[in-house]
């Protein structure tokens, strides 16, 4: 409890920190956009933004295709018939004209395939009997939301057939973490709470409950969670340092600039890309704690005679084998995911030095150097947590015997 007290401070004064060194700069900037704001909203009063509707329906046929001129270019067209599968449409068909536009390469879509289409005029104020042109209606994406289902029900079968009952805790865990995130943390996050504080309350909810659910009542959690939180609070204090000393505004990514645009005032988008980075680490640590105070209990049980030092020492011998794969594989995953980013950087003309100083990299980089550090700090702290409880009542002795 002590430590979760800490946790929750720790964020709280982070956050305040940052929140503070902000307020000041921005008085005399927040006067003169509210004036403009005021007067922004005031000539555009009566005028709202269209709401585009969004329909399933179904590829039936490819009733024509062809090349029109656009704007003195060619633009390859396809005339598609499509079944509007909403029950309130009745299975209505239409012909839509897909393309049409200055493309280098025309998306086919074949019968049978689903997608969703994106009607940007009322579909009342429509006659479906004639075609539906490019500027009324587009195919937005293809429907793929029945293969996820898929795929998760796939997964949750090779969890349970793999670990059967164990596997079963550990879906429920999973399934109360997404409770949590999505219907507690989120609402929270869209309401203007601070970041740093909504993911520091979050990790209080999610990793005891979880841990117990997928690992029981045992020694071993019992360890973990504290290892846990302990190397959540170290990890924290660092990436709250370096994204304050790197000045990391965390508006790097198109979809954390969009956010910033479309929630102003009411989301700290350098909170959010703390919580992020602590959000990420929190699923890395589950599996190096448990791991590692699960083995050491395990040579305990299999050489009682071993005491606190050798315990911990043969213990670690594994454990920095663990330490050395979860870096490579947390260094491969951040670059799996930013692989576009660093086809765009290998032919750049500018100093290594300017493209290693863009913000967009710098928090990979950040984000890597603290989930990295998580870890080797979280393996002999667990170890160590783990040598003592294994060893407890020997110690205990020797204590009472001083």
């Amino acid at each position: 409890m002590i430590i979760m007290i800490l946790l929750v401070g720790l964020m709280i004064a982070a956050g305040g920190s940052s929140l503070k060194n902000n307020v000041y700069a921005t008085d005399e900037l927040q006067a003169v956009e509210m004036n403009e704001a005021s007067a922004f909203e005031d000539d555009f009063a009566d005028e709202s933004p269209p709401r585009n509707e969004i329909y399933r329906a179904e590829v039936l046929e490819l009733v024509e295709q062809g090349e029109k001129e656009v704007a003195g270019v060619s633009a390859p067209y396809h005339l598609l018939r499509l079944k509007l599968l909403d029950d309130e449409l009745q299975q209505q068909e239409i012909i839509l004209e897909h393309g049409g536009l200055p493309v280098v390469e025309l998306e086919e879509y074949q019968p049978g395939e689903q997608v969703f289409l994106s009607f940007q005029e009322s579909l009342a104020s429509l006659d479906l009997n004639e075609v539906i042109l490019n500027r009324q209606a587009v195919i937005s994406n293809r429907a793929r939301d029945k293969q996820l289902l898929i795929l998760l029900f796939i997964f949750m079968l090779l969890v349970v057939l793999v670990n059967g009952f164990k596997g079963f805790r550990s879906l429920l865990s999973l399934a109360f973490s997404f409770l949590v995130i999505f219907f507690l943390a989120l609402p929270a996050l869209l309401k203007g709470y601070d970041p740093s504080l909504v993911v520091a309350l979050l990790a209080i909810f999610i990793i005891p409950p979880t841990f117990y659910i997928t690992h029981g009542l045992k020694k071993k959690t019992h360890v973990a969670v504290v290892a846990t939180l302990i190397s959540l609070v170290v990890s924290s204090l660092l990436a709250v340092t370096l994204v304050n000393n790197l000045h990391l505004s965390g508006l790097a990514t198109e979809e954390a600039a969009f956010l910033s645009f479309e929630q102003q005032e009411v989301i700290n988008v350098q909170g959010l890309l703390l919580a992020g980075i602590i959000l990420g680490l929190l699923g890395t640590l589950d599996d190096i704690t448990v791991t590692q105070a699960g083995l050491t209990f395990s040579l305990k049980k299999n050489k009682p005679s071993l005491k606190f030092k050798p315990l911990f020492t043969e213990a670690m011998v594994i454990g920095q084998d663990h330490i050395n794969s979860m870096v490579n594989t947390l260094v491969l995953v951040y670059t799996g995911a930013s692989l576009p980013l660093l086809l765009l950087f290998i032919n750049n003309p500018h100093p290594l030095g300017f493209v290693l100083s863009q913000e967009i990299v710098v928090e990979e980089i950040v984000r890597i150097f603290v989930s990295s550090v998580g870890l080797i700090l979280a393996a002999p702290l667990t170890t160590f947590l783990a040598s003592a409880a294994a060893n407890w009542d020997q110690i205990k002795s020797k204590v009472e015997i001083r």
